[in-house]
C-alpha cells in the first residue's frame, strides 16, 4: 500500500456543521455532505446553540443562514470572529438575503464565501465536494484560493 492510499484511509472526512432553520435546506445540505464523503457534525436553527456546538466540535466547514429560528447567522459569525472560536473552519453563508450590504457585513465578520440560496446553491454544494476532496488529499480543509463569491 502506498503512502497516499494510507493517508486517505487514515484521514478523517471533512466535518460540516449546518446553521439553518429550514428542514428542507438542512436535508439538502446533509445529502450533499454525505454524497461528498463528508460528515455532518451537527445542525441547528438557533444561533446560541450553533455557537456552543461549533466551539466544542471545531468543524472544518460551517454553513450559516442569516435568518434563523432564534437569533441570526450574523450573531453566529460575529461570535466566531470576535472570540476566534473556529479559526480554521471555512465559514459559508447560504441565504435568501443576498444583497450587497449583507455580503459586506458577512465578509467583515469572517465569512469565506457567500451564496444566494435562490441562484447559487449548486455552487455551495460544489464547494462541499471540493473541500471534502481537498481534505482527503491534503488533510486540510481551508483552500488557498479566496472563496468569497462576488455575485
Amino acid at each position: 500500500m502506498n503512502e497516499a492510499s494510507q493517508a486517505n484511509q487514515t484521514s478523517e472526512p471533512l466535518q460540516v456543521y449546518v446553521v439553518e432553520d429550514s428542514p428542507v435546506v438542512q436535508e439538502m445540505l446533509t445529502s450533499a455532505v454525505e454524497a461528498a464523503g463528508a460528515e455532518v457534525d451537527g445542525c441547528t436553527g438557533e444561533a446560541k446553540t450553533a455557537i456552543g456546538d461549533v466551539f466544542v466540535l471545531q468543524p472544518d466547514l460551517i454553513f450559516i443562514d442569516i435568518r434563523l429560528a432564534s437569533g441570526s447567522g450574523l450573531d453566529v459569525l460575529k461570535a466566531l470572529h470576535e472570540h476566534n472560536l473556529a479559526p480554521d473552519a471555512v465559514k459559508v453563508v447560504l441565504t435568501n438575503y443576498a444583497d450587497d450590504e449583507y455580503q459586506k457585513v458577512c465578509r467583515r465578520l469572517g465569512a469565506d464565501a457567500f451564496f444566494d440560496k435562490t441562484f447559487e446553491t449548486p455552487k455551495a454544494v460544489e464547494l462541499i465536494s471540493t473541500l471534502a476532496e481537498e481534505k482527503r488529499r491534503n488533510g486540510a480543509s481551508k483552500g488557498s484560493a479566496p472563496l468569497f463569491s462576488t455575485t
